[in-house]
């Protein structure tokens, strides 16, 4: 195994760094030293939590430099940072998973400053279990590790024994669907019809929840969007049905099932200091994060859900070297994966046999150019990328809209498929015509696969 891969990028674990909040997907730690003996139980404590953000949605980063108290950045001491190595950290946790599980260790020095980010892959396809005990040097009688327990990381960011039948059905579930997608993947089905269309009388009444959802949401983030560019996202089962979902309290509970955490900040964002609330007909959040995103969703009780966003670019005020406004391109590809997955997990809950019509918006487009390598990224070695690197790609309409119809079953085999057809089109609009679909699916594996 290669030892301590960096593909964690700087402009990445900075944006880990910018969210000073733990969850279920993200750990802050102030110090630790690998190889010091004396470390032991903080180690099994590590190896505990890798353990439950394995078999967490989307797994989970433990980032290593910041501060206990308010989640500044503080960065590691040299021999710490230099303690950390991926195989000897995999070789402790090895001893304790059933099946075998790997992390990975990135290392990386962030404005002169030493930082670890140890990233956990979700479990493939069987839970993770605890194979043997680890008492705790100090005190003989305690247990750090349980052997046959299943952990996994809570709501107030902690790592815990798997706590009720509940969780534990949850937990199995995820493994059947994850073992039923692989076999949807491969099979074509029997019957493959066109999706239907919406009534007229099921489009006016989405119509009246659309208008709805953009009054509450531009009232709100209306006035950060007015210069920058920025996503919409719009998706709805066909058929109009205003009870799909039972309350508002199932809608909270199907969001927080479904949101994607790969890269760090969860899609959809549901914001933390006030600004998430129950409405007549749903749920709703805004967030305004200045320098990190300002973006806002309603999700109402008939499968409607519409999510605004501004462009990261825009809002990290990263441009092209000749100054225009940039759409940075695997940042995109990622944005459009992440948005299909968390499609195929909302809507296999709520609308199982279902046609969806999405929708997906970028507005400001217009002079807008491609960014193939990020400004403080180094050079690759991909030809393909670099050739792309020297030519300008940029896009003449003033907004681009792609709207399709979708059937989940469909999504649920092949999302990443219908969000690479999707990707590939927008791209075309900004005048790159040859773009070879492994180029996009190489990109989404990556961000699948936690290697950014």
């Amino acid at each position: 195994m290669e030892n301590s891969i960096s593909y964690l990028s700087p402009e990445y674990i900075r944006q880990l760094l910018e969210i000073k909040s733990e969850s279920k997907n993200l750990d802050y730690k102030e110090g630790l030293n690998w190889d010091d003996k004396a470390s032991r139980d903080k180690k099994l404590e590590i190896i505990k939590d890798i353990l439950a953000m394995a078999n967490t949605q989307d797994g989970g980063k433990i980032v290593f430099g910041v501060k206990d108290d308010d989640f500044s950045f503080a960065g590691l001491k040299k021999n710490d940072h230099k303690s950390f190595d991926q195989t000897k950290v995999n070789e402790l946790l090895h001893s304790y998973t059933d099946p075998k599980h790997f992390c990975h260790v990135c290392k990386q020095i962030i404005d002169g400053k030493y930082i670890v980010v140890i990233d956990v892959p979700e479990f493939q396809e069987d839970p993770i279990i605890c194979k043997k005990d680890a008492p705790s040097s100090k005190n003989r009688d305690k247990l750090i590790l349980k052997k046959g327990q299943i952990y996994i990381r809570t709501e107030k960011a902690s790592s815990e024994i798997i706590p009720s039948v509940q969780e534990m059905r949850e937990l199995l579930g995820r493994s059947l669907i994850k073992k039923g997608d692989e076999l949807l993947s491969t099979i074509e089905r029997l019957i493959k019809g066109k999706p239907s269309k919406a009534s007229d009388e099921s489009q006016e009444k989405y119509d009246e929840e659309i208008k709805e959802a953009n009054n509450f949401i531009f009232q709100n983030i209306g006035n950060k969007l007015e210069i920058i560019g920025y996503w919409e996202v719009y998706a709805y089962p066909i058929e109009y049905n205003s009870k799909r979902i039972s309350d508002q309290r199932k809608i909270r509970e199907l969001i927080e099932k479904s949101e994607v955490a790969l890269r760090g900040w969860n899609f959809p964002h549901t914001d933390s200091h006030g600004n998430a609330s129950n409405f007549t007909k749903g749920r709703q959040s805004y967030t305004i994060s200045e320098g990190l995103s300002y973006e806002g969703y309603c999700a109402y009780q008939s499968g409607l859900f519409i999510w605004k966003a501004a462009f990261e670019e825009d809002v990290s005020g990263i441009h092209t070297s000749i100054g225009k406004p940039a759409l940075y391109v695997r940042w995109a590809i990622w944005s459009i994966t992440e948005y299909f997955l968390f499609f195929k997990r909302y809507y296999v809950e709520i609308a199982p046999e279902s046609d969806l019509h999405i929708k997906i918006v970028l507005n400001r487009t217009g002079d807008r150019q491609l960014l193939f390598l990020h400004p403080s990224s180094p050079p690759t070695d991909d030809l393909y990328e670099r050739e792309l690197h020297y030519n300008q790609y940029i896009a003449r309409e003033p907004s681009i809209a792609i709207e399709k119809d979708i059937k989940v079953v469909d999504l649920r085999a092949s999302y990443k498929e219908i969000a690479n057809s999707i990707i590939k089109h927008i791209f075309s609009v900004f005048n790159w015509d040859d773009i070879k679909e492994p180029f996009i699916d190489q990109w989404q594996t990556r961000l699948i696969k936690r290697k950014f």
